[in-house]
């Protein structure tokens, strides 16, 4: 069997929840066929020598086609007043076109987009002439912009926001009802393809997360931490509500506090007496595993918060909002919901003053992660798609 996979970015190196999540589909469709692949070369994920070298791994054939993604401002405005959305045409180019004709003359079983935005590059071509398209879907990308415009006070970004998404909402829809298949990160997104578009083979497939024995939690220690790609809005607005929201509480702001990921060093205004901001970091796991209790208050986005998996994978404590928690069962996964400032509050010092707590909901997020985001789970669903 042939694969075809397209991804709108290097899945590697991994410096993202994204780059993780492709990387996890990439091995799993390497262990099933074989793979070709065109990848997308963007100044936010640029290919180098190191993501030859690791793709090389899982790709039979690798094509890289390098795309201008960076916002500008006419763009923007022609594809507003054309009603067309601005976020999907980002990634049209000519040359990638002549790229995708060129593969898709081959044969190929079947065509894997990892994501809407690789799925939309193919809008040139007739899907009933093409190998069946699966496409791996890790948000609904209309929802975030509604989430965005909810939380907009300004009247005229909020207004072009809800223009982003209502035009993201229609071409999303279409993309979607075109596949023959869609791998639904949860099942929440699960249900809202269900429900609003056509498609009639909407497929839960989790993110896998491999457990690594070596490493574990220390429920020793008290503090607590934040980490994600602070290029990603909702990480900006998780980190503002923890500092400016949570931290300001007299009985928590003494409490430390590490604000860590990839350009968090831009946020090192945020840093006082208790919080520290640490900026990248090479071995997220192994900074997640001594760093106490991750606390991350999502207030927007969709699909599942890979961040949140690998801390679970570690067994560590995990406080976060429902919306954070899209795609996890917080009573099997021992995940802490809080959705007010007080909530958060009271949690954070439930868990500061309680070790064995720290232990039991860490533990039980870890064997949940090994039951329901095991590798091996993730192939019989693949597996199961492609009929073998």
């Amino acid at each position: 069997m042939r694969i075809l996979y397209i991804a709108p970015k290097s899945p590697a190196p991994i410096i993202d929840g994204g780059c993780f999540a492709m990387m996890e589909c990439l091995k799993g469709l390497s262990r099933v066929a074989a793979v070709d692949g065109i990848i997308f070369a963007t100044h936010k994920h640029p290919y180098t020598k190191e993501s030859e070298q690791i793709l090389g791994q899982y790709l039979q054939k690798q094509t890289v086609v390098p795309i201008d993604t960076e916002l500008k401002a006419t763009n923007a405005l022609v594809n507003f007043l054309r009603r067309r959305n601005y976020n999907l045409s980002r990634f049209k180019s000519e040359k990638l076109y002549h790229e995708l004709a060129k593969q898709l003359s081959e044969n190929y079983d079947y065509i894997v987009c990892d994501s809407l935005f690789a799925a939309a590059q193919l809008s040139h071509f007739d899907f009933s002439e093409l190998a069946p398209v699966i496409i791996r879907s890790h948000n609904i990308e209309s929802e975030i912009w509604k989430l965005h415009a909810d939380l907009e006070s300004s009247v005229l970004k909020r207004f072009y926001l809800r223009n982003l998404e209502k035009t993201l909402r229609k071409e999303e829809i279409e993309i979607l009802d075109k596949a023959a298949t869609i791998w639904a990160i949860s099942r929440e997104d699960q249900e809202w393809i269900s429900t609003r578009t056509k498609q009639k083979n909407a497929v839960l497939l989790p993110v896998s997360v491999t457990i690594d024995p070596k490493i574990e939690a220390d429920y020793t220690n008290k503090g607590f931490f934040h980490l994600g790609s602070m290029d990603w809005k909702p990480n900006q607005e998780a980190v503002n509500y923890l500092v400016k929201k949570i931290w300001s509480y007299p009985e928590v702001s003494g409490l430390p506090l590490k604000i860590a990921g990839s350009k968090s060093e831009h946020f090192r205004f945020l840093a006082t007496n208790s919080i520290e901001v640490k900026g990248w970091v090479k071995d997220s796991n192994a900074f997640m595993a001594k760093s106490g209790t991750l606390v991350t208050p999502i207030q927007s986005g969709s699909g599942i918060r890979i961040k949140l998996l690998e801390a679970m994978a570690l067994g560590i404590p995990c406080i976060t909002t429902k919306l954070g928690a899209s795609g996890i069962d917080p009573a099997l996964s021992g995940v802490q919901i809080a959705d007010t400032q007080q909530d958060f509050v009271d949690l954070i010092l439930k868990l500061h003053s309680n070790e064995t707590l720290r232990e039991e909901v860490g533990k039980k997020s870890r064997d949940y992660i090994s039951k329901v985001h095991s590798f091996d789970n993730c192939i019989v669903i693949m597996k199961n798609t492609f009929g073998v």
